[in-house]
């Protein structure tokens, strides 16, 4: 167990400009929102909050945390916005500018029936009833980078709660300077009508994963196409995922008019060539005058979200926190693990021993490195300090 006595210097500097978030100046919510997230990047177990005070100093106790999480003096929303944002105009641009902007939703299982915001349900008529939580993540990619810049909350009681909290996200992203084109994918949960709109009213790009029953505007469905399409009308492809490596798929495109969607290049992928139609998955874009192997190497892209999800999860325990009775006190329990990696973004994402491959728990290595060290000279430092002053007192 570590025992840390002093927040690191690099890890206070690089914090220090979101000070102002905590309005709280008696509380000290900032150096207690410092020491939560270096204990969040250390520890490996559970994330238990009264597992995470063994990384605290002693003074600050299990009734400090849960202070912080109930007091409403700062907004975790606007932390997490602030954050991703200055992270965002930190790093170093792609030479192309184009950003890539993916959304998925996650499910955090729970065992205790006194969560605000959980409700029961399962994947799909074949597997098991499971309580929990849902959460809807956005990340921006480029290049080897995957940063999350929103995380919210899904209130069950709200119908299409998860196309409302996407659709929010994209109205209040702040995006770089650098960014010439905005390509958005999600996958068929998030392709509502209001949310393909609002993409086409900002200018933007977007390939989406849709559901066969989908019309065209003569009133024939996309699901007929995709039942009777001869297989002879396939033909193989190959696509290029964002690390580099190749991926074959037998692929059909059309230029169509979709119903309250317009003009889009319609594209039917399927692994294997005597895949039958079920098998077949439908993928629409805005763009014009592309091919399918464009189309299908840009949805590729989306990837990256379940990546983020996967080690927000894994290495800094999204939604283990114990907090319950208040909606509120949940979202800024995960918007916490948000906050932990955007720092350690900031602090080593421009190195150049981390950028291939990207993972998360290579930062969180160096991170435990530079802490140790900064322990062993602090230490250094004290004693030759105490040794200068027993000598002039001798």
């Amino acid at each position: 167990m570590w025992s840390l006595t002093c927040v690191p210097t690099n890890v206070y500097n690089a914090l220090y400009k979101f000070k102002p978030v905590f309005r709280c100046v008696q509380a000290r919510h900032f150096s207690v929102f410092c020491w939560l997230l270096i204990a969040l990047i250390l520890h490996n177990g559970k994330g238990k909050l009264k597992e995470l005070c063994g990384y605290l100093p002693p003074k600050l106790k299990y009734w400090t945390l849960m202070r912080l999480f109930r007091s409403g003096q700062w907004d975790a929303d606007v932390l997490a916005e602030e954050m991703s944002g200055d992270v965002l105009n930190w790093l170093p641009a792609p030479a192309d500018g184009v950003i890539h902007l993916s959304a998925d939703k996650t499910r955090k299982d729970k065992r205790g029936r006194k969560h605000p915001l959980g409700l029961v349900t399962r994947e799909s008529k074949h597997s098991p009833y499971h309580f929990g939580f849902e959460m809807v993540l956005l990340i921006a990619s480029w290049d080897h980078f995957r940063i999350p810049i929103r995380l919210a909350v899904m209130d069950p009681k709200i119908k299409g709660h998860q196309n409302i909290l996407f659709r929010q996200m994209l109205e209040t992203v702040h995006l770089p300077s650098w960014v010439r084109q905005v390509i958005v994918s999600g996958d068929a949960g998030f392709a509502a009508n209001p949310t393909l709109k609002l993409i086409d009213k900002k200018g933007w790009t977007y390939v989406f994963a849709m559901a066969r029953n989908r019309k065209f505007t003569n009133g024939q469905y996309v699901s007929d196409l995709m039942r009777y399409l001869p297989k002879s009308s396939y033909r193989r492809r190959a696509i290029r995922k964002p690390d580099g490596r190749r991926c074959d798929y037998w692929v059909f495109e059309k230029r169509a008019t979709l119903h309250n969607l317009g003009d889009v290049t319609m594209v039917l992928s399927k692994k294997r060539r005597h895949a039958g139609p079920n098998q077949v998955r439908l993928f629409v874009t805005n763009l014009q005058d592309v091919n399918a192997s464009t189309v299908l190497s840009l949805y590729a892209w989306r990837w990256g979200v379940e990546v983020t999800i996967k080690e927000l999860k894994g290495g800094l325990h999204l939604g283990q926190m114990q907090v319950t009775r208040d909606a509120d006190r949940v979202a800024r329990s995960v918007a916490l693990s948000v906050c932990a990696y955007l720092l350690l973004v900031r602090l080593y994402g421009r190195d150049e021993e981390v950028r291939q491959p990207w993972s998360l728990f290579r930062l969180k290595q160096r991170f435990q490195a530079d802490l140790m060290r900064h322990e062993i000279d602090r230490t250094e430092r004290k004693w030759k300090r105490k040794l200068t002053q027993y000598e002039v007192a001798a």
